[in-house]
């Protein structure tokens, strides 16, 4: 059974920090679009593609910190 206070393991940081990454890669793709949006492409899907992988992530961290990071025990 896994402590629910788990933010000084290896484990749990790696997984937060992965989703972070994917944060902060979708988070730039997007800007990129935002920015110099293409004619000629399915822009409207890559930028709803780049939201949901924000959207997975934080739901990741939420869920972390939730179920793992409880400090008032």
């Amino acid at each position: 059974m896994a402590k629910n206070h788990q933010t000084e393991n290896p484990l749990f940081k790696a997984l937060i920090r992965q989703s972070e990454a994917d944060i902060a890669t979708a988070f730039a793709s997007l800007v990129i679009h935002f920015d110099n949006p293409s004619a000629d492409g399915p822009t409207i899907k890559s930028m709803q593609h780049q939201l949901d992988k924000i959207a997975t992530a934080e739901n990741r961290v939420d869920t972390l910190n939730r179920h793992f990071n409880n400090t008032q025990i």
